[in-house]
C-alpha cells in the first residue's frame, strides 16, 4: 500500500473511534409475587442473570447499552425497542422485540445490547429463551427451562430440574437434586452433581458428568465423554460417542455389569478395577463383564475412539454426596 493511502486510512480509523461513545439508560421494575413464583423471559437479545432475592418479590433490571454519539440517537433506538414486562397471577412475564429490520452497519447488530438483572424468590420456576446472550441462574428450587442461540448456559445448585439448550454455547450445571436435560451442537456441557436421570448431548463439544448418582444417558458426535459414578450404583447408563473417546471412573467398591465397545482400532484399557470378564478382553476393542458380582448395566459405544474405565479408592462414607443434602448457600 502507498504510504500517503496508508496514512489516510489510519486517520479515518483514529476518527470513527474518537467520536464513539457509550450510552447505558436503565429500566427498573418491582413485582410482588407469591413464595412460589414463576418468570419467563422471551428475548429478540440479551444476557439474562437470575439470582435470589426478596421472598416475595420479582425485581428486574434492564440495562440498555448503545455506541452512539449523542442521546437523541439513543431515543431513536429505545423508542424501537418494544420491551414489555407484565405481573400474572403466579409472577412476571418480560417479552423484548426490536420493532425494526436488522440493517447493514460499521456497528453491528444488534442496535441495543441488553443485560437483564433479575432477582427471584428462592422457589421460582423459571423460563428463558434469548437468541444471543449468555444465560446465568443461581441456587434455587424449582424447574429451569434455559435456551439461547449463541452464549454459555450456567446454573448453581438447583433444587428441581433443568432443561438447558444452546445451538453454539457452552453449558454447565453446578448441581441438581432432579432430572437434567442439556444438549448443545458444539458447545461443551459439564455437570457437577446429578441425583436424577441425566440426559447430555453435544454434536462437537467435550461432555462431562463428575458425579452421576441416577440414570445417565449421554449422545455425543465428534466429542469426548466422561462420567464418574456415586456408589451405589443404582440406575443404568448409556454413553455412546463418534469419533471421540469414553472414560468411566467409580469407586473399586462399586458393582455393576458392563458391556463396552470401543472402535475397530480403538481398545478398551481398565486401571485399579477388577473386572470379572464375560465377553471380548482387556486391552481388546469390546469389553463384557460384571464388577463386584454385577448391578446396573452400563454400556458404552465409542465408535471412532477408545474407552477408559477407572477405579478409585473409596470416599469416606461422611463426604459421600447425600441428594437430600445441597451445600449450604
Amino acid at each position: 500500500m502507498p504510504p500517503r493511502l496508508l496514512f489516510l486510512f489510519t486517520g479515518w480509523a483514529l476518527s470513527v473511534a474518537d467520536v464513539s461513545a457509550i450510552i447505558v439508560r436503565r429500566v427498573e421494575r418491582h413485582f410482588d409475587v407469591p413464595a412460589a413464583a414463576t418468570l419467563k423471559i422471551d428475548a429478540f437479545s440479551g444476557a439474562v442473570h437470575i439470582s435470589k432475592g426478596n421472598a416475595r418479590a420479582i425485581e428486574v433490571t434492564v440495562t440498555e447499552q448503545a455506541d452512539v454519539e449523542k442521546a437523541e440517537e439513543m431515543d431513536a433506538r429505545v423508542n424501537d425497542l418494544d420491551l414489555q414486562m407484565t405481573a400474572t397471577t403466579t409472577g412476571v412475564e418480560i417479552c423484548t422485540r426490536y420493532n425494526k429490520h436488522a440493517t447493514w452497519s460499521w456497528k453491528g447488530w444488534p442496535p441495543l445490547l441488553l443485560t437483564y438483572e433479575i432477582k427471584v424468590p428462592e422457589r421460582c420456576d423459571v423460563q428463558v429463551l434469548t437468541l444471543d446472550g449468555g444465560i446465568v441462574v443461581g441456587a434455587l428450587k424449582g424447574k429451569l427451562d434455559l435456551a439461547n442461540d449463541s452464549g454459555p448456559i450456567f446454573t448453581g445448585e438447583i433444587d428441581g430440574e433443568i432443561k438447558a439448550h444452546s445451538r453454539i454455547g457452552d453449558i454447565a450445571v453446578t448441581a441438581c437434586t432432579g432430572a437434567i436435560k442439556a444438549h448443545t451442537r458444539t458447545g461443551n456441557v459439564t455437570v457437577g452433581r446429578a441425583f436424577g436421570r441425566t440426559e447430555l448431548s453435544s454434536d462437537g463439544g467435550y461432555i462431562e458428568l463428575q458425579r452421576a448418582a441416577g440414570e445417565v444417558l449421554v449422545r455425543g458426535s465428534g466429542t469426548d465423554a466422561k462420567v464418574g459414578f456415586v456408589p451405589p450404583i443404582k440406575s443404568p447408563a448409556k454413553i455412546t460417542t463418534s469419533g471421540g473417546e469414553i472414560t468411566l471412573v467409580m469407586e473399586t467398591t462399586s458393582a455393576c455389569t458392563l458391556d463396552l465397545s470401543a472402535s475397530i482400532f480403538g481398545r478398551v484399557k481398565v486401571r485399579n478395577l477388577a473386572i470379572k470378564a464375560t465377553g471380548g478382553g482387556m486391552a481388546r476393542s469390546r469389553l463384557a463383564g460384571t464388577v463386584n458380582g454385577g448391578g446396573p448395566l452400563i454400556s458404552a459405544d465409542a465408535n471412532g475412539g477408545n474407552i477408559f474405565v477407572r477405579g478409585l479408592d473409596p470416599i469416606p462414607a461422611a463426604d459421600v454426596d447425600d441428594p437430600t443434602k445441597l451445600p449450604q448457600r
